[in-house]
């Protein structure tokens, strides 16, 4: 599992490979949660700079599922 750093502690990040969009990291929304304010803003440009390099957030024990698993996933949330 790689990471990402974010306000120096790390976070899960994969990458997987989605049909017609090629390579893209998926996070979890721990993660999500932590990039923005209350009122939906950025806390940061450094959260800015991390939310632009993921490509969606799962729960945090779907980013261990199988690449097969998470394409299923994305399917039902995003590319329907």
């Amino acid at each position: 599992m790689d990471k990402i750093l974010f306000q120096n502690k790390q976070y899960d990040v994969r990458q997987i490979t989605l049909p017609n969009v090629g390579n893209v990291n998926i996070s979890t929304t721990v993660l999500n949660k932590l990039l923005l304010n209350n009122d939906g803003s950025y806390v940061s440009e450094e959260a800015v700079a991390v939310d632009e390099s993921i490509y969606y957030f799962v729960d945090v024990g779907e980013i261990y599922y199988s690449e097969e698993e998470l394409l299923k996933l994305l399917k039902i949330e995003i590319l329907c």
